[in-house]
């Protein structure tokens, strides 16, 4: 982990200097630009100091060409961030939206930082220096993961309407306390930030989440769920009934126990169970996903001594049927 983060704050000192702009002020605060944490789409995400209180924090850059979703989509994420508490799910600090001169708009969204990476630089590490995470860790990380999804998966509606994009007309009020699921739709593990406890998972990245149950009547339905799958959920970790969505079918929370399966085995065993697949086999990974094909090592004391059980919990979520795939209350109990 140490080693990985050297390197890495290494590339950002060296290429920090190639910012326009070191200083940025937004909602009449002053803050310095450090460095540049991650970047994807329109998206950028800096690190960023408070100049008064020298305070850290990660800054999400959204940039909104004029007249197209991505304002909507940026906003719909804001919300989403709003919507679900948890101490397993990042919290949002503050944002603002900036309009530039040619109408453009800019949003940014203040977020903690975490100094400890996400789930991915760890696994990265331990790839690098041939080291594993102890078994009764992981179960214990992981199980903080299920509560994070347990928040979406059982979100039940306060007494006031609530909108998505996908919706498009005003949203109806429902009595409150009505259960309406929503799925992250994106879970991974560069998506878990790593508390600076180094042992508590913090789910990030909702610009994907959406309401969990999709009825798909027609095959327009199903077309328009693999566009958005396509576009917001990364390919190894998707559930295959996004690869292919079949009218008469209900697209729901499920799709996340899927990914939280490919999460776990990536953190044991130091990659996406399907890209280990094809990397052996060879095939696309859309294929294998389709299949449900992968296998777990076969050297058991060079992968860290995983236990059979450990193995049989993966397998207990990467059921290809979702209605046979277990539940998020389901997978804490086991």
């Amino acid at each position: 982990m140490s080693f990985l983060i050297t390197i890495r704050d290494t590339i950002y000192a060296l290429t920090s200097c190639c910012f326009p702009n070191p200083t940025i002020s937004i909602n009449r605060k002053n803050f310095k630009v450090i460095n540049l944490l991650g970047e994807g789409g329109y998206s950028f995400v800096y690190l960023i100091k408070d100049e008064s209180s020298h305070k850290l924090y990660a800054l999400k850059k959204i940039k909104c060409a004029l007249g197209d979703q991505t304002i909507t989509d940026a906003m719909h994420e804001v919300e989403m961030y709003r919507l679900f508490q948890s101490e397993y799910i990042i919290k949002i600090l503050d944002t603002s939206v900036l309009t530039d001169r040619d109408g453009t708009k800019t949003v940014y969204v203040f977020l903690p930082y975490y100094k400890r990476g996400n789930l991915q630089d760890n696994i990265n590490a331990n790839n690098i220096n041939k080291t594993f995470f102890p078994e009764k860790d992981l179960l214990q990380f992981f199980l903080k993961v299920c509560l994070a999804l347990k928040e979406l998966h059982n979100y039940h509606l306060p007494n006031v309407p609530i909108t998505t994009p996908s919706e498009t007309s005003s949203a109806t009020a429902q009595p409150e306390g009505t259960l309406v699921p929503y799925a992250h739709r994106d879970l991974k593990p560069g998506n878990i930030l790593i508390s600076d406890d180094g042992k508590t998972p913090i789910l990030m990245d909702f610009g994907s989440v959406i309401k969990g149950r999709i009825p798909i009547r027609t095959r327009q339905d199903g077309l328009l769920q693999q566009d958005i799958a396509a576009e917001h959920s990364t390919i190894p970790y998707r559930a295959p009934e996004l690869y292919d969505v079949q009218t008469g079918t209900i697209l729901d929370e499920k799709v996340d126990i899927w990914s939280l399966g490919c999460t776990i085995y990536a953190a044991a065993y130091g990659q996406n169970p399907f890209e280990a697949s094809v990397n052996e086999m060879g095939g696309s990974i859309a294929l294998a996903i389709l299949n449900g094909y992968y296998k777990f090592p076969t050297d058991k004391e060079e992968e860290g001594h995983y236990s059979d059980e450990f193995e049989d919990l993966i397998k207990f979520l990467l059921v290809i049927d979702p209605k046979e795939r277990p539940d998020i209350q389901t997978v804490r109990i086991k």
